[in-house]
C-alpha cells in the first residue's frame, strides 16, 4: 500500500518558476509516447510507446496532463487528476537524464494552480507514493504536502521515512483528517 499526503487548502497556492531554458504547458493529443518517456522507469513504463500513456491515465483528459519541456521537448509530467471527489497531484515524473535540475517543483505548481482554477483549491490536494521515494517525499514535504495516517502502518513507516529525511515531529493527518503530529 501507498503512503499517502496531503496539501492543505490554507496554503497559498505556489508560484510557477522555472529553471532557465525550460517551459511548461498542457499535453497536446498525439503526445502519448512523449509522456511514457517523462516516466521512463516509473510506475512500470520501460519503453517509449502511447500505450503506457493509454494503460496508465486512460480517460484523463490531456488538459489535466502537464509538460515540463527543454527546448520544447517533454522531459517531466504531472497530472491533476480527480480522484473521489477530490484533486489528487498524480504520476508525476522527471525523465531520468533530467532528473536532480529542480523540475519537479514547477510540475506540482503547475498541477495545484489547475485544481485552484478548477475550483478544487479549497479542497486542499492528495498525493500517494512509495516509501522508497525519499527525494520525491522531501520535494513534497518542502511544497506543503503532510502525511496522512490512513493505514495500520502508516505511522512506523512515515517515522522511518521522516527519519531518513531528517524532519522530526512533522505534522500529519489523521485517518479522520484531524491535524495531528508523528
Amino acid at each position: 500500500m501507498q503512503l499517502k499526503m496531503f496539501r492543505p487548502p490554507a496554503l497559498p497556492l505556489p508560484e510557477i518558476s522555472l529553471p532557465a531554458g525550460f517551459s511548461i504547458r498542457a499535453m497536446r493529443p498525439g503526445e502519448e509516447s512523449a509522456w511514457s518517456y517523462c516516466c521512463l522507469g516509473e510506475f512500470g513504463i520501460e519503453r517509449v510507446s502511447p500505450e503506457g500513456f493509454e494503460a496508465k491515465i486512460g480517460d484523463i483528459p490531456v488538459s489535466e496532463v502537464f509538460y515540463i519541456c527543454a527546448g520544447g521537448r517533454p522531459v517531466g509530467t504531472a497530472t491533476a487528476q480527480l480522484k473521489d471527489g477530490m484533486p489528487f497531484l498524480h504520476y508525476i515524473a522527471v525523465h531520468p537524464d533530467w532528473r536532480g535540475k529542480g523540475l519537479a517543483k514547477p510540475l506540482i505548481a503547475a498541477v495545484l494552480q489547475r485544481h485552484g482554477a478548477l475550483g478544487r483549491g479549497s479542497l486542499g490536494c492528495f498525493l500517494t507514493t512509495d516509501d522508497h521515494r525519499l527525494a520525491a517525499i522531501n520535494t513534497y514535504v518542502r511544497m506543503g504536502f503532510r502525511p496522512v495516517l490512513w493505514s495500520d502502518d502508516a505511522a512506523e513507516r512515515w517515522h522511518k521515512v521522516m527519519g531518513l529525511l531528517g524532519i522530526d515531529q512533522p505534522e500529519a493527518y489523521g485517518e479522520d483528517m484531524a491535524l495531528t503530529y508523528l
